[in-house]
């Protein structure tokens, strides 16, 4: 392991002490006696000595945080300021909070709400399951079962050993799942100063530590003293700027996935096309910190076509830097003729943007500006010259199926000429569906990714420690336990049968279940829907929540808690409850899924309703375009009237004209999605709609499809006034088809009280009236 990568990894270390101590672990010895400040620095030393003697020369500079002085090494040092600068701590804070010591219910306090710190989250592994607030209280330590299981996960860590680097990869996901939701400092009070709440989870500070380590230890030395000089209060701190924060962005991602796919093909390209997005935002991450000789831990973030790394700042880095980018132009433009590329980003920054009031906000929106100037500047095309190489052969015949851009070539289990560059997304995304393990090496396969870097897919079966220049592995299965490598759900969920990808014809046939009858459809229409959505007020949210904007640790956990619940709750949501749909990209703050038509409008309810859960006490929330099509449909249309009906949802203003958001756009209209899903009005309505038919008086199409004009005419009645008819031609409408036809007394008292219903809301809410009606008229058509 390289000399960063321990400095690093003694910073992720440092404090695994709480865990253990909260946990009621036993102190034998030495490690009983107060030599390490604090507590629970004698629980790192021991957890160290029991578990990470691989590291053991670097074993104090992880326990010692608390008492370094003078005489102290450098490493401890490196990992004290880290800390340090980890906790936004100014030094004299820091003094009153390093003399404090756990109070005494600290072992059943919880880690306060994300969204609202009047929440709280159990103590728990991350899942699924654990991402929304307890609401009852703690009776007892919590901590004792999520230690145990730790133990037993590090004891398969153990035996799964393999190089450095992947298991560098794994420990810092084994942290992420057993830490992230435990509070890294639990209340109280220091001196005249606000009181520290339990806000921060271990992980993040944790990993925050690691990652200012990190670069820290590979600062020049005269940056390197100015900072520990700040702490130590040896000499007066030189205000400068010591670190590089770095942003890469994709974009035209939509483009990439989307452009001249063939609908008939389209679900076996675009889930490997996304993947690839993905894979290569990491890959790339990870390509920069092999350049710039730093440590996987000094990777903040990478998903969702997005990265960001924290590193030294000095002249070789910046030179590195933008030679980098100019390789990446090359690549994009040579692979995908410039269709998407990643721009790099970065800004210099320091202690101050750390530890001062509005330091780190500030900082974020001046990087947010770099990014956003840098997509003005795509490739740099005002000083570079690129050279696009078309395939001189290429004619209507011999074309790529998928790009339409380079010569194909005859291929095993596909009836399409495919290019070799289109065929990896194939093999991606056909990987993705029965894989166990995803490798990234550097030994050479069949799948190439970026300069050097290829992927490998392995089965069960299979020993992912037998390649020799291996990056990093990742356990893609659905399986829920720790198999010894780092989990990525970057497989989300794709509707398969026989782990073949269903295409989206197929999706279409499985719309509307009541509609078929031993195998053939009687009713109910064969299409498909795709779904877009995207979170709505996060830029205003963050910028007035302080204690995330002003916090590196924090707003690590926003985001990446954010990305889960797309990433990995919404696709898991999908596996075992709406198993005929199919996700595009899901990840970030957004999503795109495609399905059959009627369970994606109950997925896009679902996944409002959690979602709402997920942030409760927030301004936040989640605004959706959904369109319906026929699968036939060209995806790049799809994903263009899709991404409309989302910019409708996005703009839906209130009675007084201000842009709410909150909505949900269908069947050509767009409502809040609080009167849509109205229990007391739109559901009783639909709920009633369905009763009627089925007990009361079947509705034929004729009628339905009258009922959609009046509603219309409720729609327009400013723009005509002939439109104030609508209500009596309903009357007539009901009394004609209907009511003078039923003998029933009690049924024709049951259709009069609906009529009435049907009055009110047409009258109140018109357009939720149409997409209740629109949903049903699809379901019961011939």
């Amino acid at each position: 392991m390289k000399e960063v990568d321990l400095i690093a990894l003694a910073g992720l270390l440092h404090d695994i002490g709480k865990f253990g101590q909260r946990a009621n672990e036993k102190l034998r010895g030495d490690f009983n006696k107060n030599i390490y400040g604090h507590k629970h620095s004698n629980y790192t030393a021991q957890i160290l000595q029991d578990y990470f003697n691989d590291i053991e020369s670097y074993h104090q500079a992880s326990f010692e945080h608390h008492i370094v002085n003078k005489n102290s090494d450098i490493n401890s040092w490196i990992v004290a300021v880290a800390d340090r600068l980890a906790s936004g701590f100014e030094r004299e804070i820091f003094e009153d909070y390093n003399k404090n010591d756990e109070f005494e219910n600290f072992k059943k306090q919880r880690l306060r709400g994300l969204f609202t710190e009047d929440k709280e989250y159990k103590i728990a592994p991350l899942s699924t399951k654990t991402i929304f607030y307890e609401e009852n209280k703690s009776n007892e330590n919590e901590y004792i079962k999520v230690w145990e299981i730790f133990k037993n996960d590090l004891d398969i860590l153990s035996k799964t050993k393999g190089s450095s680097k992947t298991d560098l990869v794994s420990l810092d996901y084994l942290l992420k799942k057993h830490t992230t939701f435990m509070p890294s400092s639990t209340t109280f009070k220091i001196s005249d100063y606000d009181s520290v709440k339990a806000n921060i989870p271990l992980y993040d500070h944790l990993k925050a530590t690691a990652i200012f380590a990190g670069a820290i230890y590979k600062l020049d030395n005269e940056k390197k003293q100015n900072l520990i000089n700040y702490y130590k209060k040896t000499k007066p701190y030189k205000e400068t700027k010591e670190f590089i924060l770095i942003n890469g962005d994709f974009f035209g991602i939509q483009d990439f996935i989307f452009n001249e796919i063939e609908a008939k093909s389209a679900s076996k390209v675009l889930r490997g096309k996304s993947a690839f997005v993905q894979i290569l935002t990491k890959i790339i991450a990870f390509y920069i910190i092999e350049k710039l000789k730093l440590s996987y831990l000094n990777i903040i973030s990478e998903n969702a076509g997005k990265f960001e790394i924290l590193v030294p700042n000095n002249q070789e880095i910046i030179d590195n830097l933008n030679q980098i980018q100019n390789e990446l132009n090359e690549y994009f433009v040579k692979e995908f003729f410039g269709e998407t590329g990643v721009g790099i980003s970065f800004i210099e920054c320091g202690l101050l943007d750390f530890i001062q009031k509005d330091g780190y906000k500030n900082l974020r929106e001046s990087l947010a500006k770099k990014v956003e100037l840098s997509k003005l500047n795509k490739f740099d095309l005002l000083n570079s010259k690129y050279e696009i190489n078309w395939d001189k052969e290429l004619n209507n015949q011999n074309q790529c199926f998928a790009c339409k851009k380079r010569v194909g070539n005859e291929r095993k289990y596909i009836d399409k000429k495919v290019c070799d560059s289109c065929y990896r997304f194939i093999e991606i995304g056909k990987n993705l569906t029965k894989a166990k393990y995803l490798v990234i090496t550097k030994d050479e396969t069949s799948i190439e990714i970026f300069d050097g870097y290829y992927l490998k897919f392995l089965d069960k079966g299979e020993n992912p420690k037998g390649l020799k220049n291996t990056v990093a592995i990742y356990d893609i299965s659905k399986d829920t336990g720790f198999s010894g490598f780092a989990k990525w759900e970057i497989s989300s969920y794709v509707a398969t049968n026989e782990n073949e990808i269903l295409t989206f014809e197929e999706l279409a046939k499985r719309s509307v279940k009541d509609g078929l009858v031993d195998g053939k459809r009687e009713f109910g229409i064969e299409a498909i829907m795709s779904l877009k959505g995207d979170v709505d007020n996060m830029g205003k949210f963050l910028r007035e929540t302080e204690n995330i904007s002003n916090s590196f640790a924090k707003f690590n956990f926003f985001s990446r808690m954010i990305d889960y619940f797309f990433s990995v709750y919404v696709p898991n949501t999908m596996r075992e409850k709406y198993p005929n749909t199919y996700t595009i990209f899901a990840g970030g703050d957004d999503l795109f899924i495609i399905g059959a038509w009627d369970e994606v409008i109950e997925l896009s309810k679902q996944i409002r309703q959690d979602f709402m859960k997920f942030v409760k006490g927030s301004p936040l929330s989640f605004s959706v375009g959904m369109i319906l099509t026929k699968p036939n449909k060209p995806i790049n249309f799809i994903a263009r009237v899709s991404e409309e009906a989302l910019e409708n949802s996005k703009e839906m203003k209130n009675n007084e004209g201000k842009v709410i958001k909150d909505a949900i756009s269908l069947f050509g209209e767009t409502v809040k999605w609080k009167d849509y899903l109205d229990e007391d009005n739109a559901l009783y309505f639909q709920e009633e709609l369905y009763r009627i038919d089925k007990e009361v008086f079947e509705l034929n199409t004729a009628f339905l499809y009258r009922l959609l004009e009046l509603i219309h005419m409720r729609q327009n009645i400013n723009k005509d006034i002939t439109n104030t008819l609508w209500k009596s031609k309903i009357n007539y409408l009901f009394n004609r088809n209907m009511l003078e036809k039923l003998k029933d007394k009690e049924k024709k008292e049951d259709l009069g009280y609906f009529l009435g219903l049907i009055n009110t809301m047409i009258e109140n809410c018109p357009d939720v009236s149409k997409m209740i009606l629109s949903e049903f008229i699809y379901k019961r058509r011939d």
